[in-house]
């Protein structure tokens, strides 16, 4: 009996060293989030964590507690070989997850999570995501973690002792209480409340709390989240938010007309998308200088605004708010994962399909990733060019596809045989992770921030040779450039993945038909461009609750994770941690209004995730 005991004790805590050990590899591997931490932080990553680790230490000891409970009663030799390989299996799953989990937390800025699951549906962008050093250093790690843990294992319960065991018939019940026991862990200790992520919290530093976690722990319960049809939120009432709303619509309201069309002549329309693409890298928007030359002139060409946003940090998420007009919320999929859903959204291009427009969609990459065909098909868009209509050599030149000089070039060549007018979206690739454009070093350091400013250069000369191949045609005089991103980067930093800087994104006008130049201070999302585009066309916009003509409209921009939400206007801005209830001020010039301000912030939140508008996803 006093041997079961124990083994099943020396079981509990093989697991919980195991995630211990994981975390140390999690704390190295992404050293540089939390280098600048203080000492207490690091000590409190593990002393606050392990509350977590306690916790999944104990679901994975539930079934070798039933079998300590009852199988050494009847077969100790099969009981034992059967926990032995049990744990085999578990391992070589939980280190996938966990190096999974170390892998992306530099791009995602967050623990592994329930969009894992959206990437498993096109494996091919994991793929591509990754480094060469990365794809060889994955199955190295995977193996030896593997090998190691299960050596550990075996030298602290050898399966050849453990068949020497035998539980007598009067010890099941206690075995049995000692599995339930676990239970306690489980919960995260005798509270009420069940174990969650404040409890881990212990810091002012984001990263420090997130490195804390419990990577499994973390996946699990975001998965469980995201079965739910919509994250609750209680501000106030879903019908007093709709009427807060409604009480800021500015209907009637024109505004200034910033687009000027050539008599006689629809406008052309051309939309170029960049990949991970922040305001961080153009001069005139407040970045780095020479990082960008093109854009930095197109922004002083044409009309630039140095307060656009992106409401998530994800492509599914911005192509989900600019294409479909539906903003990210704090659930980590959007409706982008629902095809059957997709047909509710109000798309931007459809504005232009339904009169007449020639539609058409270039994208280097697989066009299938975050369904993207699928979203462009319903908004209207008949031609769709993706690497497979690339040729092969082509395609291969990058991990994502076709690099950005041959995409633009072919959509060039296009576009001079179009029959006008025509509406086009670009969406370029070489900005994307693992950030590998062959045959340019304008930027040649190893450095991830070096190697990402270097393909933000790279993106923008291939921008700007299409910009010049553009202004050399007649079409030029009577086209509109849009010019925005589907996120940011992390890259170059300094900022976290809360701040405002990590949602800024580009948006630039240019072209014939954009006689002024200027740059605005209003605050936008992605979303808001349709309603700002369609009624400077001189058509009717869908009423729309979460999107505004924001030329016109109350002037603020949202943006939304997992764990809160941030909230940005003239007067002031702040992220709200619905997690541990913390609101965190990035300033605020007008402390008489924070009330009003507050007030509409949460009704936006509030209806957001309205149950009535859930349904969509």
């Amino acid at each position: 009996m006093r041997k079961v005991f124990f083994a099943f004790l020396k079981y509990y805590l093989f697991w919980v060293l195991f995630f211990t050990a994981l975390k140390v590899f999690f704390v190295v591997y992404n050293y540089h989030a939390v280098s600048g931490l203080p000492s207490a932080d690091f000590w409190g990553i593990f002393s606050h964590g392990i509350i977590m680790d306690l916790s999944v230490a104990g679901y994975f000891s539930m079934m070798p507690g039933l079998i300590f409970s009852l199988g050494f009663v009847f077969t100790s030799r099969f009981s034992s070989y059967l926990i032995k390989y049990y744990t085999l299996a578990v391992l070589i799953f939980l280190t996938v997850l966990g190096l999974s989990d170390a892998g992306v937390y530099p791009a995602w800025g967050s623990r592994l999570n329930a969009q894992l699951l959206m990437y498993l549906e096109t494996p091919g962008g994991i793929y591509a995501s990754m480094s060469w050093w990365q794809l060889i250093l994955f199955p190295v790690l995977w193996g030896g973690i593997v090998w190691l843990g299960f050596w550990s294992f075996t030298r602290l319960l050898p399966a050849w002792k453990m068949a020497k065991f035998r539980l007598q018939w009067w010890g099941i019940p206690v075995m049995l209480v000692l599995t339930a026991a676990l239970i306690i862990p489980i919960r995260g200790g005798f509270d009420r409340a069940p174990l969650n992520h404040s409890k881990v919290y212990f810091s002012d530093h984001l990263e420090a709390n997130q490195f804390a976690y419990n990577y499994f722990w973390n996946f699990m319960s975001d998965v469980m989240k995201n079965k739910k049809a919509q994250v609750e939120v209680n501000y106030m009432s879903d019908e007093e938010a709709e009427a807060i709303l409604k009480a800021h619509d500015k209907v009637g309201l024109k505004a200034p007309q910033i687009i000027q069309p050539v008599v006689g002549k629809p406008t052309n329309v051309v939309v170029v998308l960049l990949e991970s693409f922040s305001n961080k890298v153009i001069e005139p928007l407040g970045g780095l200088p020479n990082v960008t030359p093109r854009l930095n002139e197109f922004c002083k060409e044409g009309i630039a605004f140095n307060s656009f946003y992106s409401t998530g940090n994800r492509s599914d998420k911005g192509i989900s708010a600019l294409i479909g007009g539906r903003p990210s919320d704090m659930s980590r999929t959007t409706v982008l994962a629902f095809p059957d859903k997709m047909s509710k959204l109000d798309y931007f291009p459809k504005y232009f399909a339904d009169r007449g427009y020639n539609m058409s969609f270039y994208y280097g990459g697989d066009v299938n990733f975050y369904n993207t065909r699928a979203v462009m098909i319903q908004s209207g868009i008949d031609k769709i060019v993706s690497k497979t209509d690339f040729p092969f050599e082509l395609a291969l030149k990058q991990k994502w596809g076709v690099p950005d000089e041959y995409l633009y070039a072919r959509m060039f060549e296009d576009l001079k045989q179009e029959k006008e007018p025509f509406f086009s979206i670009v969406y370029n690739i070489s900005s994307h992770e693992p950030f590998d454009v062959p045959n340019y070093n304008k930027f040649p350091g190893v450095e991830k921030a070096d190697r990402y400013l270097n393909v933000a250069s790279y993106a923008d000369s291939c921008l700007g040779v299409f910009i010049d191949s553009l202004r050399q045609t007649p079409m030029w005089d009577h086209t509109l450039v849009v010019i925005t991103a589907d996120h940011t980067s992390l890259e170059p930093g300094p900022t976290n993945i809360t701040e405002p800087a990590t949602y800024r994104i580009p948006l630039i006008l240019l072209g014939g038909v954009v006689k002024q130049s200027f740059i605005s201070d209003r605050f936008g999302n992605h979303n808001d461009l349709a309603p700002m585009l369609v009624k400077q066309m001189g058509w009717e916009h869908k009423p729309d609750l979460l999107s505004k003509d924001f030329l016109v409209d109350d002037s603020y921009a949202f943006y939304f994770r997992g764990e809160g939400w941030g909230f940005m206007s003239p007067e002031m801005g702040w992220f709200m941690n619905t997690e541990t209830r913390k609101q965190d001020f990035f300033y605020n010039y007008a402390p008489a209004k924070t009330d009003s301000v507050m007030n509409f912030a949460k009704a936006y939140v509030q209806y957001l995730h309205d149950g009535h508008l859930q349904q969509e996803k």
